[in-house]
């Protein structure tokens, strides 16, 4: 289902002549895409868990999670669930874009002054993984809705405002971030930035991949930093070490395996990279005051 149209291609040519739209796909499974390269767009799932690889990084995201993939970037794409799951992307027609952040960004006597001028500025995100807040929420289930709608209804929508809305909270939530990048302690504004791109996409690699055990120094690896350097501004970042972190989400797959799936405890285990169901159900009891057992017995 699509409402206006959504920019998808092998090439980067002619993004400008589709307007800003949204695609809506309902299916038990996507196999992963070929490579193609994007317009700026956020992308959602309402329900189940989405595969992403954008560049040369993998995401996860989930029905509280989105990514932003920016404009004249490569990504594929992939999911697989038990009941139909429901993807919505939302693409912007560059000018549409630069044109929002040209009157977020411009004092109002200046835009009273040119008010077609658009922004020098490209508008880019961080490509990571993104919370949703109930704003960005509310507007995905308004175009869900609407993709409902009879074919009258749809054209008589005012769609430029809800995407404009959409953008408009998506660049705060952006601007936002400076105050986890400040958690950084590092003097220039540029490293901190770019360490803190490089520590986003470590943490969502280690999202992406919760069914098998990964190594601190692997991590390290992806983010291009020293074992040592990435281990301690993980912490100060995140709050938590990169060892811990990978152990809690480890850990939150196994709990949704005994929650979706009749699998032994072995099973759950060695699915989400334990190497000993001991240690394995030890470390569920931790965390969940449980055992693993117990646990999916009380879910089904």
């Amino acid at each position: 289902m699509l409402t206006g149209n959504i920019y998808c291609s092998h090439s980067s040519d002619d993004m400008e002549k589709l307007e800003t739209g949204t695609l809506f796909i309902k299916a038990n499974e996507l196999e992963e895409t070929s490579d193609h390269i994007s317009r700026l767009s956020i992308r959602l799932t309402l329900n189940g868990d989405q595969y992403y690889r954008i560049g040369s990084h993998d995401h996860s995201i989930h029905s509280k999670s989105y990514v932003i993939v920016n404009q004249g970037q490569h990504y594929r794409t992939a999911f697989k669930g038990t009941e139909g799951q429901e993807m919505i992307v939302v693409a912007f027609k560059p000018s549409f874009a630069a044109s929002v952040l040209n009157d977020l960004v411009t004092p109002e006597d200046k835009l009273l002054d040119d008010p077609f001028k658009a922004s020098s500025q490209p508008v880019a995100f961080f490509e990571k993984t993104y919370e949703t807040d109930p704003e960005i929420l509310e507007i995905f289930h308004k175009l869900r809705k609407m993709l409902d709608e009879d074919i009258g209804i749809k054209k008589e929508a005012d769609l430029n405002t809800v995407y404009a809305q959409l953008l408009t909270r998506l660049l705060g939530a952006h601007s936002n971030l400076k105050q986890d990048i400040d958690k950084l302690k590092t003097a220039k504004l540029s490293t901190r930035t770019e360490l803190y791109r490089r520590l986003c996409i470590a943490r969502d690699y280690m999202d992406a991949h919760p069914q098998k055990r990964i190594s601190v120094d692997e991590v390290a690896g992806v983010a291009f930093l020293s074992t040592h350097h990435f281990k301690r501004a993980f912490k100060e970042l995140f709050d938590i070490t990169p060892h811990q972190y990978h152990i809690h989400k480890r850990l939150e797959f196994s709990q949704k395996l005994l929650k979706e799936k009749h699998l032994k405890v072995e099973e759950v285990c060695r699915q989400a990279g334990f190497e000993n169901s001991s240690s394995f159900i030890r470390l569920f009891r931790e965390h969940y005051g449980c055992t693993p057992k117990a646990y999916h017995l009380n879910n089904f």
